[in-house]
């Protein structure tokens, strides 16, 4: 049986192997539904395009060998589906039903679907040369992310890889996924970009800073006052403080601001996006009321 899908699946001549990132959406489970079951009848196809290509034994008689088929069909082109939540409790399926249960993990963290599995169950291990593996992540980085490479995107692994011996399966899976799931794009999804942390240093944060940082040390330590001795330490102190709150921040905004969101889930971040907010305007509003104040 594995011998004939190895056979039948590998008679193709072209090549196709991408991964396409999902970051930057809103998701909800009803079109995550919608894509498994476009995504499971092209699966069907594929799966009746190989079967049909299987050679009768001649110790078989065609009762046994339509049978065959047809349990081979059954069982290796189903898409299996994981659902993962944030405590540790999931749910696995290979039917879309799974995303109407009532018992699924909430909030959910993470969504993971493929055709590969089943197949590999009754193909010894081989994976079909035609197969998507799909991840869909909705957490996002901790309050305050210690990770040095800030300048590198928001972690979030969302994507779909596909590997494709048949242009007509890899266009036919990429155009639902471009139909279907990158439809609800965030406003803010360029935030997490990569450089971003860098634009928002050198162009926004640091000239600020180092404004108000010397207005404050002009006021407290005078250079012909007798505390002038402590201006050189205060810079240095109160640009670094500057670079930690600047740091908070960011990471704060990433968190309030994740990189997907999915409707069902309790959005706790909701409140913080109106805090964040009320904390840039208060920033900017700050900055302008400066910037008038220097040109008078």
């Amino acid at each position: 049986m594995s011998e004939q899908l190895q056979q039948a699946a590998s008679q193709d001549i072209e090549s196709y192997d991408v991964e396409i990132p999902l970051r930057g959406y809103r998701f909800n489970l009803q079109d995550i539904k919608s894509v498994y079951r476009a995504l499971q009848k092209i699966n069907d196809d594929q799966g009746r395009k190989i079967v049909g290509a299987f050679v009768k034994p001649e110790n078989e008689t065609e009762e046994m060998f339509e049978s065959r088929k047809e349990h081979i069909l059954d069982r290796a082109f189903r898409l299996t589906v994981s659902i993962f939540g944030y405590d540790g409790a999931s749910a696995y399926r290979d039917r879309e039903g799974i995303f109407d249960s009532t018992a699924l993990p909430k909030p959910i963290r993470t969504i993971f679907f493929t055709n590969a599995s089943a197949y590999r169950a009754m193909a010894n291990g081989e994976e079909p040369t035609n197969n998507f593996k799909l991840w869909i992540h909705f957490d996002g980085p901790p309050l305050f992310d210690p990770n040095p490479l800030q300048s590198e995107p928001t972690l979030n692994p969302s994507k779909i890889h596909i590997k494709a011996d048949n242009i007509v399966f890899f266009q036919a899976v990429q155009g639902v996924i471009n139909a279907a799931l990158k439809k609800d794009r965030l406003w803010y999804s360029p935030f997490h970009g990569r450089f971003v942390y860098d634009i928002g240093l050198w162009l926004l944060w640091l000239p600020y800073s180092l404004y108000t940082v010397t207005s404050l040390v002009d006021r407290m330590f005078p250079a012909d006052g007798p505390r002038a001795s402590y201006r050189i330490g205060a810079y240095i102190y109160g640009l670094g403080l500057a670079l930690l709150i600047y740091r908070f921040l960011m990471g704060y905004a990433k968190w309030a601001f994740p990189v997907n969101i999915l409707r069902e889930n309790a959005d706790a971040a909701a409140k913080h996006r109106i805090i964040f907010g009320a904390l840039a305007l208060g920033i900017f509003g700050s900055a302008v009321w400066d910037a008038i104040k220097l040109s008078w």
